[in-house]
């Protein structure tokens, strides 16, 4: 391609290129096809620093490469050179490239939206996706980052709360320095990790070799102390803690005298260690690991270590709402319990991350990039409601807290006036910076310690491995659905969680039940819509998705009669509506359950029918699946018809019969084809919980009529 004068902004461009080709150094003699080389294997390997200075002194040598250019927007976006990056990619998008190159569009887009240019990067967002293929792997993500977009410009700033500032050129570097770690005992002193030139691991590839081309530093452990001058790096921790490998510190026990630490070939894949600060380096060749249920060799990251007894953590394991979760686990008779999700009232189908609980074990510090930050992970923070005994929304910390970057680690000082966090927000030295925020009011969470000492410990919460008696569950009635989540019902519904949480091996099925007021399509469908509401709630407040099953199986199933003595009977409607919640398992209960049903003199036979389809093993066949209203007429010819799902599933699951015989099943199932239903499905319960085929073969000798169903193709 060849340059001219005729565009304005090509002037504007050559002299910005003019400009930067002065800077250069002796890289610059290099040969430009080595430089072109160099810097485009620097720039595939992710080392933005030497693919910006190798590419750079090409582009002076060689002006007017496209993709150059576009690897040096790519690479100054990388190292936080927004107006660089701007500059660069600005002219690819408009002029050299005519609107047409994704990844160059996107990387604009990004850096619009790093300078919070919020109109124009979800204009540019936008441009992206219409030039971008259907199954290109960031559509999804530009579309999640206009909705952030959308929430960064109605963000106010908050200058009155706190403000912020990097902390300087003596603390961070053109490297990556991220987990600030205050010091328990020194205000003065601050512990990070650092993966920069001088670690005792130098350059390194994944599978820990040294590799001088195409490693990237493994990070040591550091300190920094705050002088008279401000903050400044006190040098590696020393001794015998940092290696090779990559090393990172985590946390402190409750007197600070155990520093608990990473080592791993990379940041992914390691143990935890316990130091113990008192020790002779000599002792401290081989500290102890810090055994666990948090696995890290497994995917289990950032820990956050309370009170000696506690810990939060990050993890995709199974059970989540999605993406990074935050788990916590406790330790008690000297074990350490199985980890339970935090709920979705904290998680979301997005990453949450670093988690910090406060000094009065209420008040949850976290990092997300769900769609209601401001860019990437943003910091938030949630208070546990002693009252509601479940946590409140998490609220955005805003800015200048929050940034449209990356922002994480947050960590307050023990007085509450200052915090630190880690970010790659445009401005800084280079990769990660560390920064410090100074709030105007101390944050009192984390000044003193609440009675009992953390939030599972207030009277009725879920306690992980505390035994729960005698769990007696009323039903919720309602007479409109807004009165579903009423405090009567609440009540109920917090005594359900706490039995779910407490024991692991339940479901919860969550069975709404309506009076005959419309066509029955209409009430199975407006009642699974109610059981939703319910599913949402206990999700919310920490019980796994995957263990609630839904239903509704509208009048079919009346506990009242609605004619009594030849008389309509005025109670019926008011018993009739309600929501029923017991709690299943293919085997027998380890604890005493009892659902308080109303007792009735003269009870409708519905109910005693379906108490008795809630025993042992029964078949039901499935006769579509629908994401709205099932419009087939012909499902009323069935008896035994209701619908099933899960949250947040989006489907519903027409379910008709329910016999005890694969055989009648089977007769079922061709019935159901024959009535215009191709897509059948027969599917097994035991005591009421829906079981697979996997968990059919270990219940085979209960339950031989399995054998049938295990045998299906």
């Amino acid at each position: 391609m060849r340059f001219t004068t005729e565009h304005p902004g090509m002037v504007r461009f050559i002299l910005f290129i003019s400009l930067a080709a002065a800077s250069l150094s002796q890289v610059s003699a290099q040969s430009p096809s080595v430089l072109k080389r160099d810097g485009e294997k620097a720039f595939s390997d992710g080392r933005w620093t030497d693919a910006h200075k190798l590419l750079s002194a090409y582009q002076s040598a060689q002006p007017g490469d496209v993709g150059i250019l576009t690897k040096l927007g790519i690479a100054s976006y990388h190292l936080g050179m927004g107006a660089e990056a701007r500059r660069y990619l600005e002219y690819v998008v408009t002029v050299a490239a005519g609107g047409k190159d994704p990844e160059s569009q996107y990387y604009l887009s990004r850096v619009y939206h790093g300078l919070s240019d919020w109109e124009r990067a979800i204009a540019s967002y936008k441009s992206f996706l219409k030039i971008a293929g259907e199954k290109h792997p960031l559509r999804e993500n530009a579309a999640d980052n206009i909705r952030r977009c959308v929430a960064g410009s109605i963000m106010q700033p908050n200058p009155d709360i706190a403000l912020m500032e990097n902390m300087g050129s003596l603390v961070n570097s053109p490297g990556d320095e991220f987990v600030p770690l205050p010091s328990l005992n020194h205000a003065d002193l601050l512990y990070f990790a650092a993966a920069r030139k001088g670690c005792n691991g130098d350059l390194r590839n994944e599978e820990g070799f040294e590799d001088l081309n195409r490693g990237r530093y493994c990070s040591d452990m550091f300190r920094a102390r705050l002088e008279n001058s401000g903050w400044e790096t006190a040098g590696s921790i020393g001794g015998l803690l940092n290696t090779a490998r990559v090393e990172i510190p985590l946390g402190f026990n409750a007197n600070g005298q155990v520093l608990y630490f990473f080592r791993g070939f990379t940041t992914y894949s390691g143990q935890f260690f316990a130091d113990t600060a008192s020790r002779k380096d000599e002792y401290t060749l081989n500290p102890p690991p810090f055994v666990s249920s948090v696995r890290p060799e497994e995917g289990d990251t950032d820990p956050f270590f309370f009170n000696d007894r506690t810990v939060v953590f990050a993890s995709r394991r199974k059970g989540g709402q999605g993406g990074l979760d935050l788990w916590i686990t406790t330790f008690h008779d000297s074990l350490w319990s199985e980890p339970v999700n935090l709920g979705s009232r904290i998680n979301s189908p997005y990453d949450e991350t670093t988690p910090f609980l406060a000094r009065d074990g209420r008040t949850l510090w976290f990092s997300s990039n769900r769609t209601g930050s401001m860019g990437g992970l943003d910091i938030f923070s949630a208070v546990f409601d002693e009252k509601k005994l479940a946590w409140g929304d998490p609220v955005n910390a805003g800015t200048p807290v929050n940034s449209p970057a990356d922002d994480a680690g947050f960590k307050l000082s023990a007085d509450g006036s200052t915090a630190f966090l880690a970010s790659d927000r445009f401005g800084g030295y280079g990769e990660r910076d560390l920064y410090i925020v100074y709030f105007r009011e101390p944050r009192t969470a984390s000044m003193t310690a609440s009675t009992p000492g953390l939030f599972y410990e207030v009277k009725g919460s879920a306690i992980p491995d505390l035994p729960v008696e005698n769990v007696m569950l009323a039903p919720l009635f309602y007479e409109s659905d807004t009165d579903l989540m009423n405090e009567e019902n609440r009540g109920v519904l917090e005594k359900a969680i706490k039995a779910a949480l407490v024991h692991p091996e339940v479901q919860l099925l969550v069975t709404v039940f309506n009076d005959a007021a419309a066509q029955s399509r209409f009430d199975l469908y407006s009642g699974i819509k109610r059981a939703e509401t319910v599913g949402k709630a206990l999700v919310e407040a920490g019980v796994p998705a995957v263990r609630v099953h839904l239903r509704c199986v509208g009048a079919s199933y009346p506990l009242a009669r609605p004619i009594l003595d030849d008389a309509v009977n005025p109670a019926a409607a008011r018993l009739n509506r309600r929501v029923e919640i017991t709690l299943a398992s293919a085997e027998p209960l380890t604890f005493p359950f009892q659902l308080l049903r109303p007792q009735l003199p003269d009870p409708a036979p519905g109910i005693g029918r379906l108490d008795e389809q809630s025993k042992g093993l029964v078949f039901r066949v499935e006769a579509a699946t629908t994401r709205q209203i099932l419009t087939n007429d012909a499902i009323a010819m069935f008896s035994d018809v209701i619908i099933e799902t899960q949250p947040k599933a989006g489907t519903y699951r027409y379910m008709a019969g329910c016999v005890t015989k694969f055989a009648e099943a089977l007769a079922l199932k061709k019935d159901l084809a024959a009535a215009g239903f191709p897509d059948t499905k027969i599917c097994a319960y035991v005591n009421n919980r829906p079981v697979t085929k996997a968990e059919a073969v270990s219940l085979m000798k209960k339950y031989p009529e399995l054998l049938g169903y295990v045998k299906l193709p």
